[in-house]
C-alpha cells in the first residue's frame, strides 16, 4: 500500500488565483519583498520523507504503507540546521489523515507501529542531501534537522538568521511568508505578504498571521520589511490535534534549539 501526502498542485493553483493579497504592492512593499527572495529564497528547503506505517485494519494481519511526505523547511545555519513542523512528519497525524482512506466507517483501523525510512534535503538547485531528524519540540511543533554530511566543495548553505528578529510583532504590520511550491510547480519560490491579526499567549505565544491557503507555508519563515525573521509558521495543536496554523517566535525557536546543541 503506498499513499503520498501533498497537496493537489490545482488546488494550490485556484487557491492563489484567488487570493485577495495578489495584488499591485506599493513600491516600498514590493521591493522589500523582491529583496527578501533575492537574498532568502535558496534557505527554503524541501524536507522529503518515507515513512514505512505497519497499520491492521479489522480482523486482517497488519500491512505495511509507504507514506512520502514533501514539506517545506527553513534552514537556520551556515552547516543545514534546518527546522520544519513536527506535527507534518509525525506518524500519528499522517495515520489521522488517511485513516478514513482505509476502511469503510465501523471498521477498526489501527496503527501498530512506524519506522522512518530515509530523510532527504532537497536545495534550490536540485541537490538532495541526506538528513536525519535529531531534536523534537511537541510543545512548538518542531522538529530538526541535520545533513549527515557537508556539501561537496566546500560550500555552505544559504540560511536565515533567528537572532536577527524585530523585537515584537506589530498587529496589523505588513510581514512576508516565503516558501516553495509542489513539485508540479517546479518547487519555485513564492513571496507573499500577509498581516500579523492577533496573539495567543497561553500555553505560550504565537502569532496568527493573515493568509488563505496554508498548506505549503508549513515550517516557512516569517520576515518583516527589513528582511529579519519574525518566526516559522507551524500547526497549533490542541491535545495533539491540528486546529490551524501560527507562527512560533524566532526566539523562541532559537531557544528549542539551543535544546538540542546542548544534549
Amino acid at each position: 500500500m503506498k499513499l503520498t501526502i501533498r497537496p493537489p498542485a490545482i488546488w494550490l493553483v485556484l487557491a492563489l488565483a484567488a487570493s485577495p493579497h495578489l495584488r499591485a504592492l506599493p513600491e516600498a512593499e514590493a521591493t522589500a519583498g523582491r529583496l527578501i527572495v533575492r537574498r532568502y529564497a535558496d534557505a527554503v528547503v524541501v524536507v522529503k520523507l518515507s515513512m514505512i506505517l505497519k497499520i491492521s485494519v479489522g480482523d486482517r494481519p497488519p500491512a505495511s504503507s509507504e507514506q512520502k511526505i514533501d514539506l517545506n523547511g527553513t534552514v537556520l545555519s551556515p552547516d543545514g540546521l534546518t527546522v520544519t513542523s513536527l506535527s507534518a512528519i509525525d506518524p500519528k497525524v499522517l495515520f489521522e489523515s488517511v485513516r478514513p482512506q482505509l476502511a469503510p466507517p465501523g471498521i477498526g483501523v489501527d496503527l501498530e507501529s512506524s519506522e522512518l525510512k530515509s530523510v532527504r534535503l532537497r536545495l534550490a538547485d536540485a541537490t538532495e542531501v541526506p538528513a536525519k531528524v535529531v531534536w523534537r519540540d511537541a510543545a512548538r511543533d518542531l522538529a530538526f534537522l541535520v545533513p549527515d554530511h557537508p556539501l561537496s566543495g566546500g560550500r555552505t548553505f544559504t540560511c536565515v538568521n533567528p537572532r536577527e528578529a524585530p523585537e515584537a510583532a506589530m498587529l496589523l504590520g505588513n510581514y512576508y511568508h516565503l516558501s516553495r511550491l509542489p513539485e508540479a510547480l517546479q518547487r519555485a519560490a513564492i513571496i507573499r505578504p500577509c498581516t500579523i491579526t492577533g496573539i495567543i499567549e497561553r500555553p505560550r505565544r504565537v502569532l496568527l498571521v493573515s493568509t488563505d491557503y496554508f498548506g505549503d507555508i508549513l515550517g516557512c519563515p516569517v520576515f518583516d520589511a527589513q528582511g529579519r525573521v519574525v518566526g516559522i509558521c507551524v500547526r497549533f495543536l490542541v491535545d495533539g490535534s491540528p486546529k490551524g496554523i501560527v507562527v512560533v517566535p524566532s526566539a523562541d525557536v532559537t531557544a528549542a534549539a539551543g535544546q538540542m546543541t546542548a544534549l
